[in-house]
């Protein structure tokens, strides 16, 4: 009876009617595919030639990191527990230093450190008629470019990176390509909205992923000398730490948004370790005598490896726990619990006791032989959350300094957590995720400052 109804109803409505009631169905769906389509394109066209991007196409090794049973360490000649049960949990590399990285399941080892990890670093233009960003074509003699990180400009830890290199086995792929010449391709993105329509179409094809509309530019890894010199770029001293290194400057390649976003006022550049100047490692590191050759790192602080104990950082978590804030920060809860990627370890271990590699030495990651160096002496940059980029006032700095000043080397009240290592090679060396973690070497060490 009533689709009888319905039927005689629906010959009656009027053709122009109908038409505008279908459109009118149909528009917000045809729309959002038009713009779903649209983004696909635009994220094909930005999409380096003959490459492939690296890193886990499933989520992170360290999406558990937060299950008590990593709290509870075991010893290496437990009965219950073999060396076997000490295992590399999560393997890292940041391409552009203090910026997000790259989780990998696989990793090269080099005499830098992880193959592609910080060989780049942004820079400000500190000194000199050409400092400020509103007089980008002064240049003068007494320039001076210093690297910066999180500690200045906390927004670093939101830029995103993407480390693209040459694969013969992508489709279409030619050695010629530019991105294939130059040894891969870096790709990075901030947010940023344009203003006016095209900003507007941004936002709603980023919507449609349930993100936010970025900027994106790219630079490529390696440049070739053909590449340097058509590009413009220049190699140019830049300062870290107390070392000044010479570096490729890429700054032509750097959106003046980027500056904006980041709340600098200095003139914005970006930086390539020079592979025939690297900076030698000495202090703690061991000698070319030992190694067969001296150990050089890129725009590392100081050591090229970086390791992290993940039941170390649960410890650290609980001290944090267990202390009552100060005063005047009794409102602000601290950032619990702690993530690893706080630390930006280029290696996670699973299975070690808390604190327990304060005293290795020498260790076996499958076959991969490393030297541990020292531990690292900690800042305040683990303060800022590694995705939003919000700095908490204390913590955990003031707890690795209460609990963790630890080693009389690296001075009064700095707090340690993780170690520093080199490669006991002058080669290539190969770590993955799940390769077991042998100590060979124990023992008790000293920071040495810069």
């Amino acid at each position: 009876m009533y689709s009888t109804q319905w039927a005689q109803y629906f010959f009656t409505i009027p053709t122009i009617t109908f038409i505008l009631t279908v459109i009118a169905i149909c528009t917000p769906a045809l729309v959002a595919l038009f713009l779903y389509e649209l983004e696909e394109a635009h994220l094909r066209a930005a999409k380096p030639a003959s490459c492939r991007k690296l890193g886990l196409s499933t989520e992170s090794n360290l999406q558990n990191e937060f299950y008590p049973k990593f709290s509870e360490g075991q010893p290496p000649n437990s009965k219950e527990a073999s060396p076997a049960a000490w295992r590399v949990k999560s393997i890292w590399i940041y391409p552009v230093k203090s910026c997000r990285g790259v989780e990998l399941e696989e990793g090269t080892v080099i005499a830098t450190g992880m193959e592609y990890d910080r060989q780049f670093s942004f820079a400000q233009l500190k000194d000199g008629p050409a400092a400020t960003a509103q007089e980008p074509g002064k240049e003068g003699r007494t320039q001076k470019w210093e690297f910066i990180t999180q500690r200045q400009y906390r927004l670093l830890a939101t830029v995103k990176t993407e480390m693209w290199v040459p694969d013969k086995s992508v489709e279409r792929y030619t050695h010629h390509a530019e991105e294939v010449e130059s040894g891969g391709v870096v790709v990075l993105s901030f947010s940023y909205q344009e203003p006016g329509w095209r900003g507007i179409l941004a936002k709603l094809r980023a919507a449609l992923r349930s993100t936010v509309p970025e900027k994106r530019f790219r630079v490529p890894f390696n440049p070739s000398p053909a590449q340097i010199e058509k590009a413009g770029y220049t190699f140019e001293q830049m300062t870290i730490w107390k070392d000044t290194a010479s570096a490729l400057n890429l700054s032509v390649e750097v959106p003046p948004e980027l500056s904006t976003y980041l709340g600098m006022s200095n003139r914005l550049g970006l930086f390539r370790v020079d592979n025939s100047q690297l900076r030698e490692v000495y202090r703690n590191a061991p000698r070319k005598e030992e190694l067969g050759y001296q150990p050089v790192t890129g725009f590392q602080d100081a050591y090229p490896l970086h390791l992290l104990n993940l039941s170390s950082v649960h410890a650290l978590s609980a001290l944090i726990s267990s202390s009552p804030s100060p005063q005047s920060q009794s409102t602000i809860p601290p950032p619990l619990p702690l993530s690893a990627t706080r630390f930006r370890a280029n290696i996670i271990l699973t299975g070690p006791p808390a604190f327990a590699e304060d005293t290795f030495r020498l260790i076996h990651i499958g076959s991969t032989a490393l030297a541990v160096c020292c531990r690292t002496a900690r800042c305040k940059m683990p303060n800022v959350h590694p995705i939003t980029g919000e700095r908490h006032a204390s913590e955990p700095d003031r707890t690795l300094r209460r609990e963790r000043a630890v080693d009389r080397g690296a001075g009064k009240g700095v707090g340690c957590l993780g170690v520093q290592m080199v490669a006991m090679l002058d080669g290539r060396g190969l770590v993955r995720v799940g390769d077991g973690v042998v100590v060979k070497k124990w023992g008790k060490s000293e920071y040495i400052p810069q």
